[in-house]
């Protein structure tokens, strides 16, 4: 496994229905050596509050395993938001131009989760 794994967020993998999987498939990524996982934005426009919860609790859990969070590909709306709530001083959001190229290949997909790893 790679120390940089890119996850591309959808709307339905952060949905209650579809998160406890998407939560399980964060924790295997750990367990496997991700160090460093990318939450893709780029599908994302904006974020009901449910789906913020789940964003939250995905800090939570890559906190609890010492490893490192990193945001990417923010919407306008997502980053105002995150300003608004306070959200973005306990993420690191990586500016559009900062965000680093990543190899294509495609991961195991898991019920609208995909995994790029480096």
């Amino acid at each position: 496994m790679s120390v940089l794994v890119k996850i591309v967020l959808s709307h339905e993998v952060l949905e209650k229905s579809q998160f406890f999987q998407f939560q399980k498939e964060i924790e295997r990524l750990i367990e496997s050596g991700g160090k460093i996982l990318m939450l893709d934005f780029s599908n994302i426009n904006f974020l009901k509050n449910s789906e913020l919860m789940a964003v939250v609790a995905i800090v939570k859990l890559v906190r609890d395993s010492d490893c490192i969070l990193l945001i990417s590909a923010m919407s306008e709306q997502v980053r105002m938001l995150f300003e608004l709530t306070g959200l973005e001083q306990i993420f690191q959001c990586l500016p559009p131009a900062e965000e680093p190229a990543l190899k294509s290949d495609l991961a195991e997909p898991l019920g609208g989760l995909q995994t790029v790893a480096s």
